[in-house]
């Protein structure tokens, strides 16, 4: 299912994109795998033959709409390598899950996390904007709906002091593969 979802939201760069997913570590295809996976409807699902057994099994919920998600997977910029992209989509989905754990009853919710501040970015820029200390987190907005953010550690320091619910967003995974 995700390397079905990753050749539409990819478009034109599909070919070279799929192409890296076997390069990617084992963990960062099964988050993908898992997440695509999910519909976010009660009743439904794809095909079961093509479903990881513990969504098949055991649906849960939220399923993540990532907003820009096509966007980000189109956009390879000069030297942009697309498995640091899809790595970095899987961290997107680890975050998410962080915040939203699964739950059976949640199965028929879906939570958007929008990605609008890196879409555009090349990996190069994505990492080169937190050279000033800044860091790239997930931000919990409401019961559904999160955003990814750069942020100063002032900003880090007040979201935690208010108990905002964020996750910081490993860009390790934007090393060289």
């Amino acid at each position: 299912i995700a390397r079905m979802r990753i050749l539409c939201m990819a478009q034109s760069a599909a070919p070279a994109t799929l192409e890296r997913w076997a390069f990617i570590p084992e963990e960062d295809r099964e988050v993908l795998s898992t997440e695509m996976a999910r519909t976010g409807c009660l009743g439904q699902s794809y095909s079961p033959e093509l479903v990881p057994a513990e969504v098949r099994e055991q649906p849960m919920g939220p399923a993540f709409l990532v907003y820009y998600g096509p966007a980000f997977l189109q956009h390879l910029r000069d030297g942009d390598c697309p498995a640091r992209r899809l790595r970095l989509l899987a961290e997107v989905y680890r975050c998410a899950r962080e915040l939203w754990p699964a739950q059976v009853t949640k199965v028929a919710v879906n939570v958007t996390v929008r990605i609008d501040m890196i879409k555009a970015l090349a990996c190069s820029e994505i990492v080169n904007a937190t050279q000033d200390g800044e860091t790239w987190i997930m931000v919990k907005h409401n019961e559904v709906e999160a955003f990814i953010e750069l942020a100063s550690r002032r900003k880090l320091n007040k979201m935690i002091s208010s108990m905002q619910r964020i996750q910081i967003v490993d860009m390790s995974c934007l090393a060289a593969l």
